[in-house]
């Protein structure tokens, strides 16, 4: 299971358990938008070898709460906004390979379901050659309508504040990690380190009615990282370039900038 899925089935059982109040019987968690709401559309076109995974769409509600631990009160619970997570596909791809899908702002329900957060994961597609034998972890883009949204969701920092429609170009190098000490191969799409803002995936959005992700991925250029295969090499992990160089560095964050310069 990649970490895409992991987190998702981290959060699903947190829900369970936290019941939801506010709502005089059971919240419903269908979607319903009233006519009068707005929508956000989701476009996403990808190269060959690779795919998109269903959308992680997260609503938030604030008629039906969940109850939650709170040191800071004599009883120890409080309330927040209710979540609604849930997944969503993408159409087929049309004609020029496109694939989309129009989200609603308003859920409806007695609940009042709002969008809060969507996640865009793409990744190698698992069929290609790159990805066989290795577990795949998927490059996100996530979008906040609403100050908690997927709160953090890089757990570097804060999303970068957006406004009005959005057009993604991101260039990807593919990048195989292999761990010797726990004998595991991971393939992803690398676009440099997400702690910086000009690299940061992460959106807060204001205004925006469209999204369009188009990335580039240089397949031919890929990065292969690998950690010491013993006790008597030397730390850190060394970095294969697409250009024959190597070095080695401390985590797994290649040079960017560098693999820029192959492309």
């Amino acid at each position: 299971m990649n970490r895409h899925a992991k987190s998702l089935a981290g959060l699903l059982p947190l829900l369970a358990l936290l019941p939801l109040s506010g709502c005089a019987s059971r919240p419903d968690y269908t979607l319903r938008p009233p006519a009068s709401s707005e929508w956000v559309t989701v476009a996403v076109k990808l190269p060959a070898e690779t795919e998109v995974l269903p959308l992680d769409v997260l609503y938030r509600s604030e008629t039906c709460r969940r109850k939650v631990y709170d040191p800071t009160t004599e009883s120890h619970v409080s309330t927040e906004r209710g979540l609604n997570p849930m997944q969503m596909d993408l159409s087929p791809a049309d004609g020029n390979g496109v694939r989309q899908i129009r989200i609603a702002f308003d859920g409806g329900t007695k609940c009042g379901w709002t969008l809060s957060g969507i996640r865009v994961g793409i990744q190698l597609a698992k069929t290609s050659v790159l990805a066989n034998g290795k577990d795949i972890i998927p490059a996100n883009y996530v979008f906040d309508f609403d100050d908690e949204g997927y709160s953090n969701a890089f757990g570097k920092g804060k999303p970068n504040f957006v406004s009005g429609d959005l057009m993604f170009k991101t260039e990807f190098f593919p990048m195989v990690i292999t761990n010797n000490m726990f004998i595991e191969t991971y393939a992803q799409l690398f676009a440099g380190n997400t702690k910086y803002e000009k690299w940061n995936r992460y959106y807060r959005l204001s205004g925006t009615k469209n999204i369009r992700i188009e990335p580039i991925v240089y397949s031919k250029k890929v990065v292969k990282l690998e950690s010491p295969r013993n006790r008597k090499d030397s730390p850190g992990m060394t970095v294969l370039y697409p250009d024959g160089t190597t070095e080695k560095i401390r985590g797994i964050i290649p040079d960017y900038t560098k693999l820029l310069s192959m492309k």
